[in-house]
């Protein structure tokens, strides 16, 4: 059973086209930060502004919905579990675009000893998105399921956590300046909170699908 009823399939489908933008938006986050980690040999520099305007058409999307939200297109209840949901979803994108600015305009190096770390953990955190986006889709199509599919993005968020702390500590190990240590912290820590927001986002999904269920 889907999670909207069939008058109100326009606004699912703006809903899902919104999700594309921000897949869009993540994907280019990942392939900057692993140019920028050196993991892939011959690649072109991206574009570094592309990751910002596929956040801001994500944003300008959102804001529509929010708009058609707001004019009563869903009973007053519905309406809240979908705007803060929006919301929710919408940090993890602005989390990537942070991460990835931190390391542009820093121009932040990653030490050949830790890319290997580093590369894990970015895969970490955009598998805790990937997992995130099945469960939206199964939220919207098939509620009851929902819950099983949250395990998995709080399974990766664990897991970068785990190795936040083991680079953290590989970092202040080292015989770095101080400064470059804390710009490398830096970095571990906003690629991380990719995997947070998404979390915190399978969390509201997690919530609505329980109230779908009562």
């Amino acid at each position: 059973m889907s999670l909207f009823f069939k008058a109100e399939e326009k606004l699912q489908q703006e809903i899902f086209e919104y999700f594309k933008r921000v897949d869009s938006c993540m994907e280019q986050f990942y392939e900057g930060m692993l140019f920028h980690f050196a993991a892939v040999a011959g690649k072109h520099e991206p574009d570094e502004g592309q990751t910002h305007a596929l956040e801001s058409r994500a944003d300008d999307l959102r804001r529509d919905i929010e708009m058609t939200l707001y004019g009563k297109a869903l009973l007053p209840e519905s309406r809240g579990d979908i705007l803060g949901l929006l919301e929710t979803m919408d940090r993890v994108p602005n989390a990537a675009e942070t991460a990835l600015n931190i390391i542009e305009t820093e121009m932040v190096e990653i030490p050949d000893v830790l890319k290997d770390d580093f590369r894990e953990l970015l895969d970490l955190n955009m598998a805790a998105y990937r997992q995130l986006r099945k469960t939206a889709d199964v939220l919207f199509n098939n509620p009851k399921q929902t819950l099983y599919e949250v395990k998995d993005v709080d399974v990766k968020e664990s897991a970068s956590d785990r190795l936040e702390r083991k680079l953290i500590r590989a970092i202040f190990a080292s015989d770095m300046d101080k400064a470059d240590k804390i710009l490398l912290k830096d970095v571990v820590v906003a690629i991380g909170n990719v995997s947070d927001r998404a979390e915190n986002a399978a969390d509201r999904m997690a919530i609505i699908a329980i109230k779908r269920r009562i």
